[in-house]
């Protein structure tokens, strides 16, 4: 990723935000605006700016002489200091510590911590992951698992950042809950987000099965008990992985998913899929009807009615197929949201226990596994 914040033309210096030293940071960078031309001669003229380990979002002045820096990680909630662009602090504009007076303060106690790791794909790309334990395991015990995803084009999950708490909720419930980056996703250059040009749900479904074969290797993990959950094309991917890969996830909650790619906007859809005359094959694939049959576990899919960005549309024809199927499925309709409803009013609330609960039925986390003496998992009653 590379962002250019501001350039001092009278020093000769351009200042930048970039993942240079890892695609899970973002850092202020400065570098020479006259120099080598060569990629080496480049790099050593390259300087970091930003000294701690984290996620820095940076603006700067016009002049290149001040920096607001706001900085977080995934233990400590976004701070704002102001410095001078030779890293100097003049001031800590806002602390944001997590004292007793913190609003997120009664909740610290059960605070886990993010752990990151990486996978390899297939063609031997590097994934990146990130996995939250679920709070007071126990030795012995099998936990169920939650995978939440997006996976599309132009968004990066994985990132050591302060942020969800989502899923620090769902580790209280009993959850093991796990993101990984497949190819498709955001910030890693054109071969990684390339990947899944003209094949939307191939690439992408690929690495979240590898995600399940690893999660299954863990001596906490249940791997009979691995559900998926997704909004917007995170919703697609839900379903996709449900039906592109049905003996991978046990249970799938779908959010305002798009089902046919024909009836996306055309600037977004065929920017990575062409149009459905010259890739019909890719849009046949990547169409949610087309695997519809292969559907095995329970599924819930939410929607709310008045979205204007992925339409309500997306939903009822897949709701059409699946009746045709005879496949059992729940739904969830929103009168009068929009696509972003998890972020207002009381809707936001309600869905999210709506996906609490459907897990809790489907998941069972309040149903240990516990290894027998030949090692065989136990179901606990």
């Amino acid at each position: 990723e590379r962002a250019i914040e501001t350039v001092d033309e009278a020093r000769g210096l351009v200042y930048f935000t970039a993942n240079r030293d890892t695609p899970l940071e973002r850092h202020l960078y400065v570098a020479p605006l006259e120099g080598p031309s060569d990629a080496a001669g480049i790099e050593s003229g390259i300087r970091r700016l930003s000294g701690e380990s984290g996620w820095h979002a940076n603006s700067l002045s016009s002049d290149g002489k001040y920096w607001l820096d706001t900085f977080s990680t995934p233990d400590s909630p976004p701070s704002l200091s102001l410095r001078r662009t030779d890293g100097s602090l003049i001031d800590v504009l806002v602390a944001n510590r997590l004292d007793d007076t913190h609003p997120y303060a009664p909740y610290l106690p059960l605070h886990q911590p993010t752990e990151f790791g990486t996978l390899k794909a297939s063609d031997g790309q590097t994934l990146h992951y990130q996995l939250t334990r679920p709070v007071g395991m126990q030795p012995g015990r099998r936990y169920p698992v939650i995978v939440e995803v997006y996976g599309g084009p132009g968004v990066q999950n994985v990132r050591k950042a302060w942020g969800g708490l989502f899923r620090q909720y769902l580790a209280q419930q009993g959850y093991v809950v796990f993101t990984v980056d497949n190819r498709g996703s955001a910030f890693r250059g054109r071969a990684f987000e390339g990947a899944l040009y003209r094949r939307m749900s191939t690439v992408e479904v690929a690495d979240q099965v590898r995600g399940v074969e690893f999660l299954r290797t863990l001596p906490f993990v249940d791997g009979t008990r691995i559900g998926v959950f997704g909004w917007s094309y995170g919703g697609y991917m839900a379903l996709m992985s449900m039906v592109k890969a049905p003996g991978h996830f046990a249970a799938g909650v779908s959010g305002a998913p798009v089902t046919d790619w024909r009836l996306y906007d055309t600037h977004y859809t065929e920017r990575y899929m062409g149009t459905p005359e010259d890739n019909p094959e890719g849009y046949r694939e990547g169409n949610v009807m087309t695997h519809a049959d292969k559907l095995a576990g329970p599924l819930l899919i939410m929607h709310g009615m008045a979205d204007d960005n992925v339409l309500f549309t997306h939903s009822t024809a897949l709701f059409k197929r699946l009746q045709d199927l005879r496949k059992p499925f729940e739904v969830m309709p929103y009168p009068g949201s929009k696509h972003a409803l998890l972020r207002f009013g009381s809707t936001g609330p309600h869905a999210y226990d709506t996906v609490v609960q459907f897990f809790a039925r489907t998941l069972r986390p309040d149903r240990p596994k516990i290894e027998g003496p030949a090692g065989e998992p136990i179901a606990a009653e």
